[in-house]
C-alpha cells in the first residue's frame, strides 16, 4: 500500500511541472519548392515570384471552367482596372494599394497563377494536352502539373476549384479545396490582405 502511494505521489510530481511548461509555438511553414513548365515549354519556378503574394488556382480537367472563372474574379479583386481589358493588358493592371501605408512603403502585388493538374499521362497524350492548353490560352500563362505536385502539397478536390495562398517569402499560408462560397471568398480576401499588410510591417 505504501509503495502504491509513493508511486502515485511521484507520478503527480512529474505531471505538475509538465503542465506548467509554456506552450511551444508552432514552427513557421517552410517555403515551397515548385518548378514546372508552362504551355509554351518554358520553365516556371515559384521562387521567381518571391516578394509577391501568389494565389495558385488549380484543378483537374473537369474543373477547368470553374478555375478560370475564379482566377478572373481573384485577379479583378486586386486589379479592378483590368476589367474589360484583353488578357495581355489585364495582366499588367496595377494592384490595389493597402490603406494606411507610410510614405515609401509599397504593398506586395497579388499574382494569380492558374495551374492545370494533368495527372501523369504517357508522352504522346502529354504532348496533346500541352497543345490544347496552348491553343485555349494563348495570352495567359498556365503552369502544367504533370507530377501531381499540387495534390501532394495542397490536396485536390476533383472537378472543383482549389486555391493555395503563398506569401512573399514563398511560404504556404492558406489552402482551399472545393467550391468557394461567398463567406469562404471573404475569408480568402481577408487572409491575402493580412499577408500583404504583414509584409510591410
Amino acid at each position: 500500500m505504501k509503495r502504491l502511494m509513493w508511486v502515485a505521489l511521484v507520478a503527480a510530481g512529474t505531471i505538475v511541472p509538465l503542465r506548467a511548461q509554456p506552450a511551444v509555438p508552432a514552427p513557421a511553414p517552410k517555403a515551397v519548392a515548385l518548378v514546372m513548365e508552362d504551355q509554351f515549354g518554358r520553365k516556371t519556378d515559384l521562387a521567381d515570384l518571391r516578394g509577391n503574394v501568389v494565389l495558385l488556382v488549380f484543378g483537374d480537367r473537369k474543373g477547368t471552367d470553374a478555375c478560370r472563372t475564379l482566377g478572373e474574379q481573384l485577379h479583378l479583386c486586386w486589379h479592378p482596372s483590368a476589367k474589360g481589358l484583353p488578357p495581355a493588358k489585364a495582366q499588367a493592371a496595377p494592384v490595389v494599394p493597402l490603406e494606411g501605408l507610410k510614405p515609401g512603403q509599397v504593398a506586395p502585388n497579388v499574382i494569380v497563377v492558374p495551374v492545370a493538374c494533368c495527372g501523369k499521362p504517357p508522352p504522346a497524350v502529354r504532348a496533346s494536352i500541352v497543345r490544347q492548353i496552348a491553343k485555349g490560352s494563348p495570352d495567359v500563362v498556365v503552369w502544367l502539373d504533370f507530377a501531381e505536385s499540387m495534390k501532394g502539397l495542397f490536396g485536390l478536390t476533383a472537378g472543383e476549384t482549389n486555391v493555395a495562398v503563398i506569401d512573399p517569402a514563398g511560404r504556404p499560408r492558406m489552402k482551399l479545396n472545393g467550391v468557394i462560397d461567398q463567406p469562404t471568398m471573404d475569408k480568402l480576401v481577408k487572409a491575402v490582405q493580412d499577408v500583404r499588410a504583414e509584409a510591410v510591417r
